[in-house]
């Protein structure tokens, strides 16, 4: 009985071990997989669940998706085996139920091609699964191979043409480096010679290449104005990229070409000279029929220069060959011994051969200015002033009259002025400024004794440094340049209702106080506002900025910082693209900072609005022991460390503060006493003073 009760035994032990048996699965640990194109190989892990008593094996394979076998990756075939000795048994041999996942790779080598190319694919399957393996899911994969190079997108070409008589242009983008993913670029069109409206017709908008997509067009429609005397011309510039950046060429022109009989005229109706050059070098254009010769004679004639005096008289007659569009001829200056204003010589063409003249047959040469010019005059007060521009062009004045009108001609970057004043004994050493304009550049304006009045420095051109004493009487500073240009401001007081206007960054502007004025501008690095103890000035900042971060990007600064050592009251800062670094004042009182923030409800900004992602002011301190921070509107989607010695916490039941909405990093009130809690409740406040973030 007891041996046939042991045999049993052993009969019912093999029977539950095959009972316990199963089947194990086997599948890729993942659907998808990828790989940069300049790596070696792509590891793919395949992993065994559930149990078998034996050996188990699965085939896997490679085949072509986007990707070609050869050129884009080594095709692979091969075998994985899982053996039993990786599986967990009990004390009997049997394979038990709690086995964890075993895992198992193969390789797929990349081969890098060194073109630009998009995002490929290549298509992993298992199969021919042994030892009572079966397939699991995913039984199939994709892995991808990532193009990492540096993508740009650029014009074809820099120079494009169209007829007069064709309704539009294609302009040709190119897509470079790497061709994987999405990427956009602004694209914009402005007036060269031709005209908006006229000649043709405004595009702007947004060029978006989808993954793989290499080139892409724009159209441009050109627009019949009539007989078009002149070859006109179009800008085209690229700005903006997204998940790329800007090649060369970025900016193109786009010349349209007249095709009507032929005609020749000058290239311009004006041209500028330095004195220094020499010579004037003029050129004559034939544009329309060019397939035989023309001619057309050429003289000089006194403007305000003297012929024999001021430059060398000139005449004669130019040929223009077969397929010759263009020939030039030069008079020579004389050298300008001392200062003298601009000069004007008078150019004519006339007696045209085998062509028509065109409306630009006559124009005017301005020889400019570069000798040094000195005004002094005494005002009524008794001052001597003294005026010193050097290097190129002429101020214009009626000297001894107050304020000064001042006329800038033909100034250029090299330009600069310096303004002196002797005090007497019964002036007050300050020269009141109305209007100063022109449409050049300048170097610097240094003026210290200047107060700016009435309609302030109105100029076209852009000016690297302006240093003036007072800006009064709502005078305005509006000055040119491009946002990649950069411009610094000295002043010692902007009193209320000035106003300073710039398409050129802002570098620098200092003060002794901003009162309740209007800046604009495309960036500004640093606003000092340090006071002035002597005078009774505190450093306050009463002003409204408005920076439109134009020509760069999100992530860098479009204000730098802000230092009142006194009050910010009713100021408010707007940035609309691009950061803050810090803003620091003695108090900040009803004012309002907005980085990349437009709210629903105006009069309620802490309900919430629109956020560029990632727009961030990094720091923010008030230094006042008392009444410090009160009635604010701070928002931005990230804000950094906030120090506030004080803060108003009645402000008659509205409530103020902080928002942002995707992070903050401190916010520390030392009277009364607050520390904002990073894990803590999505509003929390301290009287009618909240900070805010979701």
């Amino acid at each position: 009985m007891i041996q046939l009760g042991f045999v049993l035994f052993l009969i019912a032990l093999t029977s539950a071990g095959s009972a316990n048996a199963q089947t194990g699965t086997v599948n890729f640990v993942q659907s998808g997989f990828s790989v940069s194109a300049n790596q070696s190989n792509a590891i793919i892990t395949v992993v065994f669940s559930g149990s078998t008593d034996g050996v188990a094996t699965v085939d896997y394979a490679t085949s072509d998706g986007t990707g070609t076998a050869g050129i884009n990756y080594i095709a692979t075939t091969g075998t994985l085996v899982f053996a039993a000795e990786m599986l967990e048994t009990d004390i009997f041999g049997v394979v038990t139920n709690t086995v964890e996942p075993v895992t198992d790779t193969f390789e797929v080598p990349i081969l890098d091609t060194g073109i630009s190319e998009s995002t490929q694919t290549v298509n992993l399957t298992l199969l021919n699964p042994t030892g009572e393996a079966v397939l699991g899911t995913p039984s199939t994969a994709v892995l991808t191979i990532i193009n990492t190079e540096t993508q740009t997108v650029e014009f074809a070409q820099s120079a494009y043409t169209v007829n007069e008589g064709d309704s539009s242009v294609d302009i040709t983008l190119v897509r470079t480096g790497a061709t994987n993913g999405t990427i956009s670029v602004d694209f914009s069109t402005s007036d060269g010679s031709a005209r908006a409206g006229i000649d043709y017709t405004t595009t702007d908008g947004t060029v978006t290449f989808a993954d793989g997509v290499v080139t892409n067009t724009i159209t441009v429609p050109i627009l019949e104005s009539g007989a078009l005397e002149t070859n006109q011309t179009v800008k085209l510039t690229l700005s903006n990229p997204v998940s790329c950046s800007l090649g060369s060429p970025s900016r193109a022109v786009l010349t349209i070409i007249a095709t009507g009989s032929p005609v020749v005229q000058f290239s311009a109706p004006e041209y500028k000279f330095h004195e220094h050059v020499g010579r004037a070098t003029l050129t004559v254009i034939r544009f329309g029929d060019s397939s035989g010769s023309a001619s057309v004679n050429y003289n000089t004639s006194d403007g305000t220069a003297l012929s024999g005096v001021d430059y060398l008289a000139t005449n004669g007659t130019l040929v223009f060959g077969v397929g010759v569009e263009s020939a030039s001829f030069s008079f020579e200056f004389v050298e300008f011994k001392t200062f003298q204003s601009n000069k004007t010589v008078h150019v004519t063409l006339s007696g045209a051969a085998g062509a028509d003249l065109g409306t630009q047959s006559t124009a005017v040469v301005t020889i400019i200015n570069d000798r040094p010019q000195t005004i002094t005059f005494t005002n009524g007060n008794g001052d001597v002033v003294t005026m010193l521009l050097q290097n190129a062009g002429v101020i214009e004045t009626s000297t001894a009259v107050s304020p000064l009108n001042l006329v800038l001609d033909e100034t250029d970057d090299s330009t600069t002025i310096t303004v002196k004043v002797k005090k007497s004994r019964t002036g007050t050493g300050l020269v009141q400024v109305g209007t100063i304009t022109g449409d050049g550049d300048c170097r610097s304006i240094n003026a210290p004794s200047f107060d700016l009045v009435g309609g302030g420095i109105q100029l076209d051109g852009h000016i690297a440094q302006l240093s003036l004493h007072d800006v009064l009487d709502s005078a305005a500073i509006t000055i040119g340049g491009a946002p990649s240009d950069t411009t610094q401001i000295r002043a010692h007081n902007i009193d209320d209702g000035a106003s300073i206007d710039s398409t050129a960054r802002i570098q620098n502007l200092q003060a002794a106080r901003l009162g309740a004025v209007t800046v604009a501008a495309p960036t500004i690095g640093t606003i000092s506002l340090r006071g002035d103890k002597r005078g009774g000035i505190p450093g306050d900042c009463d002003a409204v900025f408005t920076l439109s971060g134009d020509g760069i990007s999100p992530a860098q600064f479009a204000l730098g910082s802000l230092h009142a050592s006194g009050t910010m009251s009713n100021a408010n800062i707007n940035v609309a693209n691009g950061n803050i670094g810090s803003v620091a004042a003695s108090e900040i009182i009803d004012s309002t900072i907005y980085v990349g923030f437009t709210p629903i409800d105006p009069s309620s900004p802490l309900l919430g609005g629109t956020f560029v992602p990632g727009s961030a002011i990094r720091s923010l301190s008030v230094n006042s022991r008392t009444n410090g921070f009160g009635d604010n509107y701070i928002i931005a989607s990230v804000i950094g460390g906030v120090n506030l010695s004080s803060v108003i916490t009645d402000n008659g039941g509205v409530p103020f503060g902080i928002l942002a909405n995707q992070s903050i990093s401190s916010v520390t009130v030392r009277s009364p006493q607050f520390k904002w809690n990073r894990t803590g409740a999505t509003d929390q406040s301290l009287g009618d003073f909240h900070v805010i973030q979701p």
